[in-house]
């Protein structure tokens, strides 16, 4: 039996990311370092974050990781999240 032959597609569109605005729930932490004042706003609420995220198990995964999704492993407090969200809602920056 012979496999089929499919007609290239012709209305392709290739995807793209829409914009979003920073979040410490949805925004991926190497998307922060990036941003020069997203990632002076994190250092400045918890200090020593650059060690935290520095290390060289940790570092392949910053793409995966939001500052949110670190809260189970204690690398990041609770409340410091909270102030770092209301900061980016008053910097109005999307990435």
């Amino acid at each position: 039996m012979d496999a089929p032959l499919f007609p290239p597609a012709t209305d392709f569109v290739q995807p793209r990311r829409l914009p979003q605005r920073l979040s410490a729930a949805q925004t991926p932490i190497a998307i922060l370092k990036t941003i020069p004042q997203a990632w002076a706003i994190v250092t400045r609420e918890i200090p020593g974050m650059d060690r935290r995220v520095g290390s060289d198990q940790i570092r392949p995964h910053l793409n995966n990781f939001s500052l949110e999704s670190l809260l189970p492993f204690g690398a990041v407090p609770r409340d410091a999240v909270a102030r770092i969200d209301s900061q980016f809602l008053a910097l109005g920056m999307e990435w």
